[in-house]
């Protein structure tokens, strides 16, 4: 045999080493796709602290009051040891309540678990959102402002959940309740502020007979005292004045009553709260109607702080007018379906703003002034007054909701991040979060995001899972 043909390397050599070659390639394309699979499905994990309560439920903490037998539950984070509980209904205060968290071996048995949310990577963000990226109304990252973030500080710490405000290059500032970007103030949509909006009482059309509506008459008024609901909103359905003509008549409104001068920044969940009450004025309704047949019209009132800005809606059987002052909007054709309508009007970052939860109708800029002075000093009973205009229209569900009010580090009124090329993070529990006001005052590190938690739910499903 000659040289040349000795040192020629057989044919089972070659096929051998095309297979090894071939079945490389096959795993590392299968692993790759798995990998890349795997970064797109979406994660769980469980919450663990009430920084995101209301919208995100962490532990809660249950006790029932002795008076009233009402069972509660507050944020477990919010609890303190050797501190009594005040029943949020009855206003109870049992000296007895008071327990110590870290000895007492039965708490565990009264502490219900946080809930299980889904979340996707941040790869698989940055895929889906793309096109905002491209635009501009996406941060490269895949993050958009307003949401709620999974991080991670380190490897062995806890994943957590914020809300993400700040981006790298960006001035963030906290001032008597709002958030401001790059001295701007960050307006939100309507339905972003209904997601991360706190409700504050929730009322619906089957309670109206067992408290207080009369079953004989049917007389559609009510008094819920403990509820803070008063009033009709029927225009047929009015009382004469003592002494009066027949034609001189008082109207009934539907009221939401305030125990304060005006609505403040309590979060009732929390058991002990430590943090400064002041006066809110951003705040909503929304009601929830059927299909409406016959044509209706209502006026709507607000009393904030700030101001008192009075809303007409009109329904004329296909579709819905709205006017404020001389500016006006009417809704697209809505078809007349067994479906309910959901309404929302909202005085939100200065603005004041209404339409359905998936679309914004009416946006118009609030008066920054008090126009009024004994406004400030005048005793408000009634934040939010229903008045009937014309026709009969019944409520199936009314919500009460207020945007977060945000307080800096200490509980002061302002706070300033210049974080660099880092995040600023937010708890929308702001009495009881740990977040960059005070954790991370030079912002978080980018790489601690991990994901973003999908809201599958719509903007008042999100409001109306906090209901007790």
């Amino acid at each position: 045999m000659s040289p040349k043909l000795a040192n020629r390397p057989g044919r089972w050599f070659v096929y051998s080493l095309i297979g090894l070659f071939l079945f490389l390639s096959l795993s590392i394309t299968l692993a790759a796709i798995l990998l890349l699979r795997r970064g797109r499905l979406p994660r769980t994990g469980l919450i663990t602290g009430s920084s995101m309560e209301p919208v995100l439920r962490g532990p809660r903490f249950s006790w029932t009051c002795p008076d009233c037998s009402e069972t509660q539950e507050f944020g477990l984070d919010t609890c303190k040891s050797h501190q009594p509980f005040r029943c949020r209904w009855c206003g109870t205060r049992d000296p007895k309540s008071a327990v110590d968290f870290e000895a007492d071996a039965n708490i565990q048995e009264r502490i219900n678990p946080g809930e299980q949310v889904r979340y996707a990577t941040l790869r698989s963000m940055r895929s889906i959102r793309a096109m905002e990226i491209a635009t501009g109304r996406a941060q490269p990252s895949g993050l958009v402002r307003g949401d709620i973030v999974v991080f991670q500080e380190s490897q062995s710490a806890k994943r957590e959940v914020k809300r993400a405000f700040g981006f790298p290059a960006e001035q963030i500032a906290i001032e008597s309740g709002d958030v401001f970007i790059n001295g701007e103030r960050w307006c939100k949509s309507l339905e972003q502020s209904l997601r991360q909006s706190i409700l504050i009482n929730a009322w619906e059309g089957a309670e109206l007979a067992e408290n207080g509506g009369s079953q004989k008459n049917q007389d559609p008024s009510w008094v819920f005292t403990d509820r803070a609901f008063e009033g009709v909103l029927s225009p047929d359905n009015i009382e004469p004045k003592e002494n009066a003509s027949d034609s001189q008549t008082v109207e009934r409104k539907l009221q939401f009553v305030s125990p304060k001068t005006h609505l403040d920044n309590q979060l009732q969940l929390n058991a002990h709260d430590s943090h400064a009450i002041v006066p809110i004025q951003d705040f909503g309704f929304a009601f929830q109607v059927m299909t409406p047949v016959a044509s209706w019209e209502i006026h709507c009132q607000m009393h904030s702080p700030v101001c008192e800005p009075e809303i007409a809606i009109e329904w004329n059987g296909s579709e819905f007018k709205l006017k404020y002052a001389e500016e006006s909007a009417i809704s697209q054709s809505i078809p007349r379906t067994d479906k309910p309508i959901w309404l929302a009007i909202a005085m939100v970052d200065g603005y004041l703003v209404a339409g359905s939860p998936d679309e914004e109708w009416f946006r118009t800029k609030l008066p920054s002034k008090v126009k009024d002075t004994a406004i400030e000093n005048r005793k408000i009973q009634y934040p939010i007054e229903i008045s009937p205009i014309s026709g009969n229209l019944k409520l199936d569900q009314l919500l009460v909701f207020r945007d977060i009010h945000y307080r800096g580090q200490g509980d002061s009124e302002s706070q300033v991040w210049e974080p660099g090329d880092r995040l600023v993070v937010l708890g929308d529990n702001v009495s009881c979060s740990s977040d960059s006001r005070d954790r991370w005052p030079d912002g978080l590190s980018t790489q601690a995001a991990k994901g973003v938690v999908l809201q599958v739910e719509s903007p008042m499903e999100v409001l109306l899972r906090q209901r007790r």
